[in-house]
């Protein structure tokens, strides 16, 4: 852990001040003084945006750190030896694929933030007034939120990490350090940390508040002006719960309520947003074909903007045209789990591209922009995993039939429309709120397969006859029928990873990784791969 600080001690004084119009400017120049740089109220918002930044410089690392150990992603020929180390689960010191530094540069800035924050305002006192109190709360909050996604992204990919919240302003020695650094040494203890960052957070403010970019940049118009795209570029503070508490096998009530009020909530303002519906059997793709967000899918993003010299590898490792590498293609195995039918497939997912295949998403930003541009967004949350997470959600709650059915035709494939709806659901299976999944013929839901026409899956039902499963056996079998889902719909996100350990802990057995993973790699290294998987070697073990 030494050498990650000795690493980054340069990025102590992380967080640029740019004006509003290109608030993702990183030059060095603009790098501001460590000892006094919250003095003004614009500093506290271009402040926050420094943070934006680091994000940024460890999006398309996240991707793939995680996903070249995944199904879906393989190294080409003239791929780097870091990513082969990588795809076949060997440990490097020297891995830059693999160097958490950037992640714990994220961190810092995080700290340093929010400790100029309090000293601007003890600084400034009675003379914040109720507006700026308020942004002021909620960057603390969205500054917590980031914070928490950043250590999620350290627990998923190396199962543990080291806890600091004071600002880093000099080197210190980890291993004698005891006040400042914390060992967590297992992903549900990061897990549990993260929680508190948002249950708890900071001088009483907790990591669930909203800034509202468009209101204070563009008050004129909020809600549709230059500035929206701004509301995406924090971690959602429900999504980041809701995983969370998947990860812990928990609180699915929770989940259940506040996903459901969040969807309901979001068909009244858009009956698009969100409602997996018909206008997504055409239009798939432009979740990540858009040049930042698409809005109706997206949650949260890390946004790029290459007039502003923000961009990421993804386009050039993923594509084959100059000045593109073509490092990393999709496999065989992976692909050949996509139907004809399903969109996810050839729409998007994978394209053939000068005689090749490659990886889909983002590459297809080559419809509007060229490679070089190179600055598709990243999903970090979208409204697909509302609807994981709520059927994950009523499985374990015992309502295998909504389960059932937001996984395949959706409440619209079952229920012909609102009427049919009140005189059919099962009270004991349905809560009322599914009603509003019917709103009227072209946007009512579809569900997660039946919206990108992708095969149904066939799963036991109590009511089967002859069925002698108990209610826990048929749960793992729905869950695992999600897993499956999740690695179609997913890769090449960065996230596939902790989502197949999540099942794997759940169940405690890591066949369940290894399973969905070895196939995809040459029969003389397969054997190999599944040791080490099922040895427990799942995770980075990089050297500190």
């Amino acid at each position: 852990m030494k050498k990650i600080f000795r690493n980054i001690f340069i990025v102590l004084m992380v967080l640029s001040f740019a004006g509003c119009d290109n608030y993702f400017n990183t030059d060095p120049s603009d790098i501001i003084n460590n000892d006094d740089y919250i003095g003004a109220q614009n500093e506290m918002y271009s402040g926050y945006l420094g943070i934006i930044t680091k994000m940024q410089e460890v999006g398309d690392q996240m991707v793939f750190m995680s996903d070249i150990r995944m199904d879906f992603m393989e190294p080409t020929f003239d791929a780097p030896e870091e990513l082969w180390q990588l795809y076949y689960y060997n440990n490097s010191a020297t891995n830059k694929f693999a160097d958490p530094v950037g992640f714990y540069a994220v961190i810092i800035a995080c700290n340093d933030y929010i400790a100029k924050m309090y000293e601007y305002k003890n600084e400034v006192g009675d003379a914040m007034d109720n507006s700026t109190q308020t942004n002021f709360n909620a960057l603390i909050s969205g500054t917590l939120r980031v914070k928490a996604w950043t250590y999620l992204q350290l627990a998923k990919m190396y199962g543990k990490a080291i806890y600091f919240d004071d600002p880093i302003t000099e080197l210190k020695d980890l291993d004698n350090d005891h006040t400042t650094f914390t060992y967590l040494n297992s992903y549900d203890a990061v897990v549990d940390k993260c929680l508190e960052l948002i249950d708890v957070g900071v001088n009483g403010i907790d990591g669930t508040l909203e800034m509202n970019w468009g209101t204070w940049l563009d008050p004129e118009n909020p809600t549709d002006g230059a500035y929206v795209g701004w509301n995406y570029i924090t971690p959602d503070w429900l999504c980041l719960r809701c995983e969370m508490l998947a990860a812990k096998n928990e609180g699915w009530d929770w989940i259940k309520e506040n996903v459901l009020n969040r969807l309901v909530e979001s068909f009244n303002i858009d009956t698009y947003r969100f409602s997996l519906n018909a206008g997504w059997t055409n239009n798939y793709y432009r979740i990540f074909a858009e040049n930042y967000y698409y809005s109706r899918s997206s949650v949260s993003s890390i946004i790029y903007d290459y007039t502003n010299n923000q961009t990421n590898d993804l386009i050039t490792y993923f594509g084959k045209r100059y000045p593109a590498q073509y490092l990393i293609r999709p496999t065989t195995y992976a692909m050949s789990k996509y139907s004809d039918n399903d969109r996810r497939g050839q729409y998007c997912n994978f394209l053939d591209q000068d005689g090749d295949t490659v990886i889909g998403k983002y590459h297809a930003n080559y419809r509007w922009r060229p490679a070089y541009q190179s600055d598709a967004s990243i999903p970090l949350y979208r409204g697909h995993d509302f609807h994981f997470w709520l059927a994950q959600a009523e499985n374990h709650l015992g309502n295998w039939q909504v389960a059932s059915t937001l996984l395949n035709e959706g409440v619209a494939g079952r229920f012909p429309d609102q009427s049919e709806f009140d005189r059919n659901s099962d009270p004991t299976q349905w809560d009322s709120r599914y009603r509003d999944f019917l709103m009227d013929k072209y946007y009512n839901n579809l569900g997660i397969c039946g919206v990108v026409g992708a095969t149904k899956h066939e799963l036991p039902t109590p009511e089967d006859e002859g069925n002698n499963l108990s209610e826990a056996e048929r749960i793992k079998i729905y869950d695992l029928a999600l897993l499956d889902e999740m690695l179609l719909e997913f890769p090449a996100e960065g996230r596939v990873m902790s989502m197949l350990y999540t099942m794997a802990e759940r169940y405690n057995d890591m066949s369940i990784i290894a399973d969905r993973i070895v196939p995809k790699y040459p029969a003389g290294r397969q054997q190999e791969i599944r040791d080490k998987i099922m040895n427990g070697e799942y995770f980075i073990k990089w050297d500190y």
